[in-house]
């Protein structure tokens, strides 16, 4: 029999209050809801979703939920929402008592019994959720289906995880139709052109960089057949969507099959304006490839670079070197893509030193955008549990644990002060930034993409000092 799910996106306004990237913090569809909606989809069921981050109103969900009465809420969230998404929970037990709670996401995946435990959740999704939740909405026995924990006799039971889906194109298309897409409107620096929605082409990353969380899609890296990828560009171009933004974790670890996705997108004349906004790895490009992305309607690409210092690279297992990563945005800059790089400080091992060899790095590579975050150890990743063994984790709070909460409340550097950390993470965009070669690029850049207004306002905005 068909059922009724809402889907919830709390929202990011707390992860972002307070800090310089306010002003730019990107406003999309949430991708997961839109392919978790678009396999009850495909099974007949009855599916909408309500987005806080694009109607922050408690009296208007609360009306949705009057209205719609669903069997199932799913809310997805990530480890610093937890206390965001179990507030809307409450809201939810209040007004539809025998709606069924599941939640999805990184920390479900990281810490189930713990988001059972502490939440308002009947069922926490573990890993990939896309025909774990048709088993959940079925009614098949929560014993009795893998990948979830669940509560029962106010007992908590982790139930053996589901296996890796190996055939990626075998999923349900994304359901973006669902979103009011023309209210997603996002900064011209992140973006060309409105709106946009974000793309899955692969899962999984098989490298070890000790800060990231693999609890949802695992070391096995697994991908969907070029013909996939521009049928989902193609769909997603028919409901309006003007920018594609790649979601991978590791778009180009085949770059063979890459070079083939932007053949067909030429060949198909999809004509989309798109980026890797994720980021790529700096040792899985080449300059055929890049040509190849830039004829295919890619602008701009994002580089994972962390560090300027390669024993910290070292240390954080990232698998790259600091020369590939000088090809890499000469490469890019060859083949006329604009730049962007990635930057973590405070990382293990970091000094005073090392962190004004990253800002050092960082400005010498003339990047069109740079961004850097405090290292923050998250749940269930190799940075944190060796933190933890060590005695140096502070909180369990886990609203803290989000990139721009003050990583002081968090835990203790091996070897610096917070305010040594602070201190050169603001001088990072200080020199990056305001640097005269920057600033002239950067005007040039604006009056030619028509966006020198948006960049004055945005730099205006930004507390430089």
């Amino acid at each position: 029999m068909p059922k009724k799910i809402l889907l919830i996106s709390p929202s990011f306004e707390s992860v972002y209050e307070g800090t310089n990237l306010k002003g730019v913090a990107p406003t999309t569809p949430h991708t997961g809801l839109a392919y978790i909606a678009g396999s009850l989809l495909d099974y007949g069921h009855e599916v909408k979703i309500f987005d806080f981050n694009l109607y922050n109103d408690d009296q208007k969900f609360i009306n949705e939920l009057k209205d719609f009465k669903p069997d199932f809420v799913g809310i997805n969230f990530v480890t610093s929402l937890i206390k965001e998404a179990n507030r809307i929970m409450e809201i939810v037990k209040k007004n539809n008592k025998k709606a069924v709670l599941v939640g999805g996401g990184p920390h479900c995946s990281s810490e189930p019994a713990s988001s059972l435990k502490e939440t308002l959740l009947d069922i926490a999704v573990i890993g990939e959720g896309d025909f774990t939740i048709l088993d959940i909405v079925d009614g098949k026995k929560p014993s009795e289906i893998k990948g979830i924990a669940y509560k029962e006799d106010d007992k908590i039971f982790v139930n053996e995880r589901r296996e890796y889906i190996k055939d990626l194109d075998v999923l349900s298309f994304p359901a973006y139709h669902l979103y009011e897409l023309e209210k997603y409107q996002i900064p011209s620096v992140v973006a060309k052109k409105n709106p946009v929605v974000w793309i899955e082409t692969s899962r999984g990353c098989p490298y070890g960089c000790v800060y990231c969380n693999k609890t949802i899609f695992g070391r096995i890296f697994r991908a969907k057949s070029p013909e996939r990828v521009v049928e989902e560009f193609i769909r997603v171009k028919k409901l309006g969507v003007q920018e594609v933004h790649v979601l991978d974790d590791t778009f180009t670890n085949d770059m063979t099959r890459v070079k083939r996705t932007c053949d067909l997108l030429i060949e198909k004349k999809v004509d989309m304006t798109w980026c890797t906004a994720s980021g790529i790895r700096v040792d899985k490009i080449d300059l055929e490839l890049l040509k190849k992305m830039k004829g295919a309607g890619c602008y701009r690409i994002h580089l994972g670079i962390e560090s300027g210092n390669q024993d910290i690279l070292n240390r954080i297992k990232k698998g790259i070197t600091l020369e590939q990563v000088k090809n890499a945005v000469k490469w890019a800059k060859e083949a006329r893509l604009d730049v962007g790089g990635y930057f973590m400080i405070g990382l293990p091992g970091d000094t005073e030193e090392t962190m004004q060899q990253t800002i050092d790095f960082a400005k010498s590579l003339n990047l069109d955008l740079a961004k850097i975050s405090i290292c923050i150890p998250l749940p269930a990743t190799e940075l944190f549990n060796d933190l933890n063994k060590r005695g140096l984790i502070k909180t369990y709070d886990w609203a803290n644990f989000n990139f721009y909460t003050p990583a002081s409340t968090i835990y203790n550097h091996e070897n610096l002060s917070w305010e040594i950390i602070q201190k050169y993470s603001e001088k990072f965009y200080r020199k990056v930034y305001l640097n005269p070669r920057y600033i002239l690029n950067r005007f040039k850049k604006s009056i030619r993409d028509g966006t020198i207004r948006d960049d004055i306002k945005l730099a205006l905005s930004i507390k430089w000092f």
